[in-house]
């Protein structure tokens, strides 16, 4: 039950910190190669970027805050949406011509090492542990 409470306080911090900065700065997404311009393409940033990574962030919070009813929930959800960001990345960067290294920093910025950096420290990392911790928290006493 420690790693899930672990792994859903870093998750419900970071998407909710990560989604308010992108919510209240849109254009700071620029650092990953999205070119910003069109009013449309911050709107977008600012709803899906910003307060839906915050409201996913929360799910993760009631999985902490209210466990008998959240935390199966929220393990699985995270586990398959971590999962579902390393498969994608995945076959983007294959069916785009990317690259699985992760480059030095550049005065460009980050869109070539932004995906696999994100994947290796982040989302593959966060999918194994998901379900280790949804598996570990089955059948749980204090859940049951």
């Amino acid at each position: 039950m420690k790693l899930a409470k672990i792994m859903l306080t870093l998750t419900a911090l970071t998407w909710i910190c990560y989604g308010t900065w992108l919510f209240f700065d849109p254009k700071g997404l620029a650092y990953a190669g999205f070119e910003m311009n069109h009013w449309s393409v911050i709107v977008e940033v600012q709803a899906m970027y910003g307060l839906v990574e915050v409201m996913l962030g929360v799910f993760a919070l009631l999985g902490l805050l209210y466990p008998k009813r959240y935390m199966h929930s929220a393990l699985l959800l995270w586990a398959m949406i971590y999962s579902a960001l390393v498969v994608g990345r995945i076959v983007g960067i294959i069916q785009w011509g990317g690259t699985f290294i992760i480059p030095a920093f550049g005065p460009e910025g980050l869109p070539d090492s932004y995906n696999p950096g994100a994947m290796y420290f982040l989302e593959l990392p966060s999918a194994i542990l998901m379900l280790i911790a949804l598996f570990k928290t089955h059948n749980h006493p204090e859940l049951t």
